[in-house]
């Protein structure tokens, strides 16, 4: 699939053009957008995003985040498995990072970082 570059939001110009990206690089920016949507706020894909109130809520366990990350991931249908997930969780500051390595349906890898604690960070690894 190919689509714009996006960074915060805002689509990415190169050379006063739109930069376009694809294999990779647009999966890993697919799963930014949908681990930064919350769960159901999205009016045309209600079921897209991530619930984070498992993640960032009051009662979380490492159980729940696994669980909503992979119920987030499930929806993305160029996502053939998930490989690898590391959870960096602090209770008391409610921070969580998670490492990610996927496999895409083409076979390629994508391995990205997401951070969340009341606002996104992202970066591809």
């Amino acid at each position: 699939m190919r689509t714009w570059q996006l960074l915060d939001g805002d689509i990415q110009l190169s050379d006063g053009q739109v930069a376009w990206i694809d294999g990779r690089d647009e999966l890993a920016q697919s799963v930014r957008i949908r681990m930064g949507t919350r769960l159901g706020e999205y009016f045309f894909a209600p079921e897209m995003g991530l619930d984070h109130e498992k993640v960032l809520g009051k009662q979380v366990s490492e159980e729940g985040i696994r669980e909503a990350i992979m119920l987030c991931l499930a929806e993305e249908p160029r996502i053939q498995s998930v490989d690898d997930m590391e959870l960096e969780w602090d209770g008391v500051t409610r921070q969580l990072i998670v490492q990610l390595t996927l496999t895409g349906t083409d076979g390629e890898e994508v391995t990205l970082r997401y951070a969340d604690s009341s606002g996104i960070e992202t970066q591809d690894l």
